[in-house]
C-alpha cells in the first residue's frame, strides 16, 4: 500500500506466524490510537509548558455471545496528572478527534465494483 510517498505492508498471520506487517485492524487501530495521541499533544502544548507523555492502547472487543455488544475500548494514560477540569477537557478532545468521528459516524460501508482500467 502506498499514501503519500510512504509504503506500508498489511498482512495476515499465516500458520502461527506473524506475517509481513500489521493486519488491517491492526492498522486501523492504530490509526485511532495515534489520532488521539496527536491531538491530545496539540491541546496539552498549547495549554503547558511541560505536557508530559501520552500513551493510548485500543483494544477491539468482539462479542463473545449473540447480542452482546461489539465495541473499541480506548485506553489514555497520561504521564502527569493533569487538573480535574482539564482531564474532562481532554477527553472531550479525545472524542472529537477526527478518526473517532469517522469511525463513529461511518456505520455504513457501501461497496461497488467498477470494470478493469
Amino acid at each position: 500500500m502506498t499514501t503519500g510517498g510512504f509504503t506500508f505492508v498489511a498482512d495476515e498471520p499465516h500458520h502461527g506466524t506473524l506475517g509481513e506487517g500489521p493486519t488491517p485492524t491492526e492498522y486501523l487501530l492504530m490509526a485511532l490510537a495515534s489520532c488521539t495521541a496527536q491531538t491530545l499533544r496539540q491541546y496539552v502544548d498549547y495549554k503547558y509548558d511541560t505536557a508530559g507523555d501520552i500513551t493510548v492502547e485500543i483494544d477491539y472487543h468482539e462479542p463473545e455471545q449473540e447480542g452482546a455488544e461489539r465495541y473499541l475500548q480506548r485506553t489514555i494514560t497520561l504521564s502527569e496528572d493533569p487538573d480535574p477540569d482539564d482531564l474532562k477537557v481532554m477527553h472531550e478532545i479525545a472524542e472529537k478527534s477526527p478518526v473517532t468521528l469517522l469511525i463513529q459516524f461511518a456505520w455504513s460501508v457501501r461497496t461497488e465494483f467498477v470494470g478493469t482500467r
